[in-house]
């Protein structure tokens, strides 16, 4: 078949063919006519000489939890990279050690082929693998949106993970009061309103998309967007149904949230500003509160 013809279609009419033989008999010449190939094609095919796999390995690509993770931080955080010598990558380069290797645990599921997680010269932390298959699928939004159908949370937590953040805000007036809302951040319109679409008809989850304010701190020149969940019981459901994957977001959302049932608006400003510090716009929590905090617990108790 011509190169440029994508490989999974290389394989459909490859499978075919063998079926073909299988259950009819037929010679190669037929099948080569009938499935619209060359007949030397067709033929090295069936004496075993080539195949449309060559020596590329064969991922799974079936609609599973860690492929539609995967499609969910890729499409947050990733890269899909072809190079002029038709190297087809897919790539992570991320701050978060954790991030990192949970992208790679679902690539190595999804690939059947062990990877690991890098450190480069800038801090950064890359995850790198390759696959022609792969590449392909996770450029189809139609394949995406069947995987994400199937397993809507785990796509979902994928998303979040690379673009997603529990965001507490406190008032500057003499009287703190807590302010708390989930947000997934992104320049791509379209899949934020696919996800909204995601949370609200798989989960019953509220929420809403707004124009984010441009910072000078931000690399692209586009227009951000963010996905808002505000209502307490929406926040709830996110927490319990989907939730973050990474230990330290979903910590602070549990504890935000444990905070607003638990507390007047006040007095969970007041135990938040006990349990984090804040660095630049990041609340962190601190290493004292580690010990001692617990879900309904008083810090002065």
């Amino acid at each position: 078949m011509p190169s440029k013809t994508s490989l999974s279609v290389r394989i459909k009419a490859y499978t075919e063919a063998l079926e073909l033989r299988r259950k009819y008999g037929w010679g190669n010449r037929t099948i080569a006519a009938h499935v619209g190939l060359p007949y030397p094609t067709v033929n090295s095919w069936m004496v075993g000489r080539h195949s449309p796999f060559g020596s590329c390995n064969v991922p799974r690509l079936g609609p599973s939890r860690p492929l539609s993770y995967l499609a969910g931080a890729l499409l947050g955080d990733g890269s899909l990279i072809r190079s002029p010598s038709y190297h087809y990558e897919m790539r992570f380069r991320v701050r978060d050690l954790e991030f990192a290797e949970r992208v790679c645990d679902c690539a190595i599921s999804v690939l059947r082929k062990q990877k690991s997680v890098k450190l480069d010269n800038k801090g950064f932390y890359e995850v790198r693998f390759w696959s022609r298959l792969l590449y392909e699928y996770l450029s189809d939004w139609s394949q995406i949106r069947k995987c994400a159908g199937e397993f809507p949370a785990e796509f979902v937590r994928g998303f979040a993970d690379a673009e997603g953040s529990p965001a507490v805000s406190l008032s500057q007036s003499s009287s703190s009061v807590f302010g708390f809302y989930v947000a997934l951040v992104s320049t791509n319109l379209r899949i934020l309103h696919y996800i909204k679409d995601l949370l609200q008809t798989q989960f019953g989850i509220g929420s809403y998309i707004l124009l984010g304010r441009k910072r000078r701190s931000m690399w692209s020149k586009r227009p951000w967007y963010y996905l808002k969940i505000g209502r307490r019981q929406d926040q709830l459901r996110f927490a319990r149904r989907i939730g973050f994957g990474l230990y330290r977001k979903q910590q602070k959302m549990e504890i935000a949230l444990s905070l607003l049932e638990t507390r007047s608006l006040s007095q969970a400003a007041s135990e938040w500003r006990k349990l984090f510090q804040k660095h630049g716009r990041n609340w962190l929590f601190s290493e004292p509160a580690k010990k001692i905090w617990s879900p309904g617990r008083d810090l002065n108790s």
